[in-house]
């Protein structure tokens, strides 16, 4: 992980904020390189200031031409031109191509500045909401900054230009978040600018296109399995309320303890857990302890009491790892549960410490209520590295964090009740229907590989998403004393044993400060307000499909009736089409731009609708040579959103139906 200090990064912001302030003001009228180093500054400045510190070119020269278009760059190292035959007819060339085969698409990729100009000609068409440029040298980013005038494009990130050196994963994934990359992504492909670069970077090119593809991944999967996936988390939010909103708040606990302790300890349940557990036995007193749920079992049997134990899964399954009566091990340790859960966890929950968070998540985002929002990541154990870095801890460290099978083949530490249920080849020894990819990982300590699965490599992408430091407003330090399986890129590998030795150096006793349970009275309150929202979103569900029914109906018979006509060897009345593409943009608008779908409905149908706007975005995109050639396609925009329509309004219904299913299955004393 690199050492990051916030304040040292402000300092520095603020001094080049200030440079490039006097700089403007005694130019008067300021150049083209300056408007671009200025709008650059603002969104990624550790790469505006390399530009401009950047005094002259040592490995790239600068021939002009007849024409500004004229204008070729020679690496004087390779002896080779970015532009092999004349850079007018090479941006001549490339413009034709993208007018006519890409007009449309709402983002485009490349890779390669070169002179700049195509791309001032590309932006004039205000179609391309978003250019997304990799430039691998600086001194050509100079060059094209002198040059060409993109300020107000950088500023407003519609021109977006990347050096390989000054950026972050976080930044790619950032990237394919916006609406026009993600609305276009079926449509990706990442131009190449010429053959000098083709020929000259193929690597990095590989590289960035590898991550731009696994990014873009990762978002469509974020927006969840499916409609079934969804509807389930919905259900269980809802069903759960009565525990919610009883108990220890989680808000209370944070707010009581943050910075109090220095040290904490994540121990999950992979195999190398039993060789930490004599160590994790001595350090207890000194460092906070908080384990996924899968550990629970193991560290009961070894007699080490966790100060606190994460659980969130949706599936029924889970549950089993707290089946057994609470006793007197069960007393100061506090259980972690996502609203999500399985109605079964917080049931056998209900009679230890348990307090809730939500899962930042459309429908919990309507509830409006104090509960935290926590449980990003996939996995128990991501909620618990969530928790650690809530209290501010500045020492964090795994153990058990293996992500891959041990040497002898286990999956998992001895002791767990589901120990070793995925066999090396994927296979869940519980459910013989599921089964994991098994891949490879680059070992513990970087020498060699493990075997892992797919699951545990998305697992472990996550833990390395949130090493970056810039996400977080303190100093801390995250160790994988683990010993063993994948190394988790950006942690600090380290022996157990050593940091056990500095923990009891600093003789410290950890401190937990445990708040008083809500008042029942004010439980019952908050209840009864939850329950009277559920019952409003069900109400406007009712609205909606109803309008979405409505739209369905004129959509078919429209169809219907072009059908008709093309049967009979005539064009259909293609007006009417452009009228109810109209009328279908603007519904599905104010649909995006209502809270109560966007956060309820559209929570179950993202997937289904992400997916069937990928497909609308294929066709979009597609070139309009002729008349007839936009009339097709607004006919065949309209048919296919009969299907949408359609399909959006069964889960609608049955949104509201699993909503009023979890209503009836409060107990009694919550009937309110």
């Amino acid at each position: 992980m690199q050492n990051y200090d916030k304040d040292l990064e402000a300092q520095a912001f603020e001094e080049f904020q200030r440079e490039l302030e006097a700089r403007f003001k005694a130019e008067g009228t300021p150049s083209n390189f300056m408007k671009n180093i200025v709008a650059l500054s603002a969104i990624n400045f550790r790469l505006a200031k390399a530009v401009y510190d950047l005094k002259s070119n040592t490995k790239f020269d600068v021939f002009a031409g007849k024409t500004n278009l004229d204008i070729n760059i020679i690496n004087t190292e390779l002896n080779e031109p970015i532009y092999t035959n004349a850079p007018a007819e090479h941006t001549q060339a490339m413009i034709e191509k993208f007018s006519d085969e890409y007009a449309l698409y709402p983002s485009l990729f490349f890779f390669g500045l070169g002179n700049g100009n195509f791309y001032t000609k590309l932006l004039q068409n205000q179609t391309h909401e978003k250019i997304i440029v990799f430039e691998p040298e600086i001194e050509i980013i100079f060059i094209t900054f002198n040059l060409c005038d993109f300020g107000a494009d950088i500023f407003h990130e519609r021109f977006i230009v990347v050096h390989p050196d000054y950026y972050r994963d976080g930044h790619i994934e950032l990237i394919c978040h916006y609406d026009a990359v993600a609305s276009n992504i079926r449509n990706y492909n990442f131009h190449i600018y010429s053959d000098y670069y083709a020929k000259n970077y193929g690597q990095i090119t590989q590289k960035i296109n590898n991550k731009i593809i696994e990014s873009s991944s990762k978002m469509v999967l974020n927006m969840g399995n499916d409609a079934h996936d969804n509807l389930l988390g919905i259900k269980h939010v809802v069903a759960n309320m009565p525990h919610i909103y009883n108990g220890y708040q989680l808000k209370d606990i944070i707010d009581l303890n943050i910075g109090k302790n220095k040290t904490a300890i994540i121990a999950s349940t992979g195999p190398s857990l039993n060789k930490q557990i004599e160590l994790l036995r001595k350090v207890a007193p000194h460092a906070l302890i908080l384990i996924p749920d899968a550990s629970y079992h193991v560290l009961k049997i070894n007699g080490i009491k966790p100060d606190f134990v994460a659980t969130m899964e949706r599936v029924e399954k889970t549950s089993e790892f707290f089946q057994s009566e609470p006793s007197q091990f069960d007393d100061g340790i506090i259980f972690m549960a996502a609203s999500l859960t399985h109605p079964k966890t917080a049931l056998n929950l209900k009679d230890r410490n348990r307090c809730y968070a939500h899962r930042p998540i459309r429908f919990e985002f309507i509830l409006k209520d104090d509960i935290p929002f926590m449980c990003k990541g996939p996995s128990s154990a991501h909620f618990a590295l969530d928790m650690a870095l809530r209290l501010k801890c500045e020492r964090i460290i795994f153990i058990g964090q293996d992500l891959a099978f041990a040497k002898d083949g286990s999956s998992h530490a001895k002791g767990n009740i589901f120990e070793n249920y995925i066999k090396e080849d994927g296979t869940i020894t519980i459910n013989p229907n599921a089964r994991q990819r098994p891949q490879t990982a680059i070992a513990y300590g970087g020498e060699g590989e493990v075997k892992t699965t797919d699951v545990w490599n998305f697992f472990r992408g996550y833990f390395e998403s949130m090493m970056e430091p810039a996400h977080y407003d303190y100093k801390f330090k995250v160790y994988n004393a683990t010993e063993g399986g994948a190394r988790i890129h950006g942690t600090i590998e380290k022996p157990f044993s050593e940091l056990v030795d500095e923990i009891l150096a600093e003789n410290s006793i950890k401190e937990i400060i445990k708040p008083m349970p809500i008042n029942p009275q004010d439980a019952k309150d908050q209840i009864k307000r939850q329950k009277e929202l559920v019952e409003d979103l069900i109400r406007y569900g009712v609205e909606k499909q109803r309008l979405c029914e409505e739209l369905f109906k004129k959509i078919s018979k429209a169809v219907e009736n072009a059908n008709k006509e093309i049967e009979r060897g005539k064009e259909p009345y293609y007006p009417k089409f452009y009228e109810l593409k109209e009328r279908i943009d603007r519904f599905k608008n104010n649909l995006k731009n209502d809270e109560i779908f966007d956060r309820v409905y559209y929570h179950v149908a993202n997937n289904f609708c992400v997916h069937q706007e990928m497909e609308f975005g294929e066709l979009m995109v597609r070139p309009e040579r002729t008349k007839s050639d936009k009339d097709k396609k607004i006919f065949e925009y309209v048919r296919q959103h009969g299907y949408y329509f359609f399909s959006l309004a069964g889960m609608m219904e049955a949104t509201r139906d699993t909503m009023n299913e979890s209503l009836q299955s409060w107990d009694e004393e919550f009937k309110l």
